[in-house]
């Protein structure tokens, strides 16, 4: 896209009475670097929002009202059960009865340790609640997302 005949007639013009010329092509170079300076900043001002968010903690049973949302989900893991490809941990009943859960993909298994200790204790997972056939669940891939809790009950806030 070029400019209006008339603000290069304004440009030049100026140029010609101040006395200022600039090689071909510096203005656009210039233009170029300013649009991507902006962007850059945009982009880091979003991200950092992204990650100074106030995390959402909610129990296992309320993950079905925050699909599509990031959170902490928290609660008593009921049931570890290992499958080929898939290891489940449901809260607080074992399948089918359960509320919420988290999956690890076999891909991602050897991030994580003693998966079947977890079997009866308090813990808080960390990403985004899915829904996979109307009941949610979150895939966990980084053993930073899981958190065993102290004490036999969850924190407050949990139900």
């Amino acid at each position: 896209m070029h400019p209006a005949p008339a603000a290069v007639a304004v440009h030049f013009a100026l140029e010609w009475q101040l006395g200022r010329y600039h090689p071909p092509g510096l203005m656009k170079s210039i233009t170029i670097f300013a649009v991507a300076l902006c962007l850059t900043v945009a982009a880091g001002q979003g991200r950092a929002d992204e990650t100074n968010a106030t995390a959402i903690i909610i129990g296992a049973a309320q993950a079905k009202a925050h699909i599509g949302k990031q959170v902490t989900v928290t609660g008593i893991v009921a049931q570890v059960s290992i499958r080929p490809s898939l290891i489940f941990l449901n809260f607080e009943k074992p399948y089918p009865d359960n509320p919420f859960t988290a999956i690890i993909r076999n891909s991602h298994t050897n991030k994580f340790e003693k998966l079947p200790a977890l079997k009866g204790k308090p813990v808080s997972v960390q990403g985004q609640v899915k829904d996979y056939n109307g009941k949610p669940e979150m895939e966990l891939t980084s053993k930073s997302q899981i958190k065993l809790l102290s004490g036999t009950n969850p924190p407050a806030g949990a139900p």
